[in-house]
């Protein structure tokens, strides 16, 4: 299960969509559409073999528009979705076999006001897995119906205003669902097994809904040296060792980012916590632990989940434990997703933050994170949280 329940509470259960196993309501027909307009000639095909759902092809430019078409599958048959109102996201279990980046998923037939002529249903860009089978998550905030129909970008986002968010006609029967190949030169195999509404809640149950999201997104690699963070004012003599060579394991003062002993440290209205190296926001104030007595928690400890960034998916990567200790474990790599263990970096610039823990001793749904590595709320950017005394080193760990 990608979205992990509370401890007193029980899973809704995730709600399939797709599938290519003869199931009865998740079985669809589908039908390949090459690029009509002005000449296009990207071209594909869309077959099923045994379990798996297979859309080839290749896009190319429209010579008149000399910029890259599209190619899509959809689903054709009147079958009646099931409702998804109640669900965060779309958790897809599919495969590449090559590189491309303009892969799309789209559901329903709705048009945004003053959207685009050939602009319907709500679309998001999805990343998936190149050469074995995993299972990433699209939030449905993430899809709107006010896109590019010549590019297949969108033109403003759910985040950007609520009219274009899925609305609830839509969730309750999505009508279609198609995936596309859109706006970018290239080769196209997508391997699909299955397409599910998952996080879902019922009038009795509550999930942690945010628990998986991102998972399967590509985590941009630790910056070389602090002189590669996109902030150059950067001071703190801690801040390389620590956030982007790892030569220290932690740093070595106390930086609690937090005034005072008790919540609330600080007011979701004064700032949020952000990056020190490229000032991307990471926390809501209001995440902060309550932890008593205060001189138990040294370090920034937050709970989750994080911020989302412009693309809708959260700020911070999950990259698993002991994450950039060795060189061979710097680069890019696949988010494991909210509620993953381990090591934790900024999504924006690849900069370590810190751990995320989840049990008793460690602190549930703990992010244990480096205050040399953050700025506190209304800081200037680029300078990390201050030691709480000057030249204190941190005596408890936890």
């Amino acid at each position: 299960m990608l979205f992990a329940c509370f401890v007193t509470l029980a899973c809704a259960g995730d709600v399939v969509l797709v599938s290519f196993d003869g199931s009865a309501t998740a079985s669809h027909t589908w039908k390949e559409m090459n690029d009509p307009v002005m000449g296009g000639r990207s071209t594909g095909t869309f077959t099923v073999e045994g379990d798996v759902g297979i859309f080839d092809g290749e896009v190319v430019d429209v010579p008149f528009l000399k910029a890259p078409g599209f190619i899509k599958a959809e689903t054709t048959d009147k079958k009646v979705f099931p409702d998804i109102t109640t669900c965060a996201a779309l958790a897809l279990t599919v495969r590449s076999q090559t590189p491309f980046a303009g892969y799309r998923l789209s559901f329903g037939n709705t048009h945004a006001s003053g959207g685009k002529f050939f602009a319907y249903g709500y679309k998001s860009h999805f990343n998936p897995p190149v050469g074995k089978f995993d299972t990433i998550t699209v939030p449905i905030k993430n899809f709107t119906d006010f896109w590019d129909d010549a590019t297949g970008n969108p033109i403003k986002t759910c985040h950007d205003d609520a009219q274009y968010c899925p609305d609830k006609e839509t969730l309750k029967n999505m009508k279609t669902i198609s995936v596309w190949g859109e706006g970018v030169k290239g080769k196209v195999h997508l391997e699909i097994k299955s397409i599910q509404a998952t996080g879902c809640t019922s009038a009795e149950v509550k999930t942690m809904s945010h628990h998986g999201l991102g998972k399967g997104r590509l985590c941009p690699a630790i910056p070389k040296s602090k002189a590669e963070c996109p902030l150059k004012n950067i001071s703190d003599q801690e801040f390389e060792p620590v956030c982007v060579t790892r030569e220290l394991p932690a740093e070595l003062r106390e930086r609690r980012c937090m005034p005072g002993h008790k919540a609330p440290y600080y007011k979701d209205s004064q700032g949020v916590f952000r990056c020190a190296c490229c000032g991307a926001p990471l926390w809501m104030p209001s995440k902060q632990f309550d932890a008593l007595p205060a001189d138990q928690w040294p370090w920034p400890s937050l709970h989750s989940p994080p911020l989302n960034g412009s693309d809708g998916l959260p700020a911070v990567c999950h990259r698993g434990p002991g994450y950039g200790f060795s060189t061979t474990e710097r680069n890019q790599t696949i988010d494991l997703g909210l509620g993953a263990k381990g090591e934790v970096g900024c999504a924006h610039c690849g900069a370590h933050l810190g751990d995320y823990f989840n049990s008793k001793d460690e602190g549930l749904d703990h992010y244990c994170i480096n205050g040399v590595c953050m700025t506190k709320p209304g800081g200037p950017l680029g300078e990390s949280c201050p030691p709480n005394v000057p030249g204190e080193t941190a005596t408890v760990v936890i």
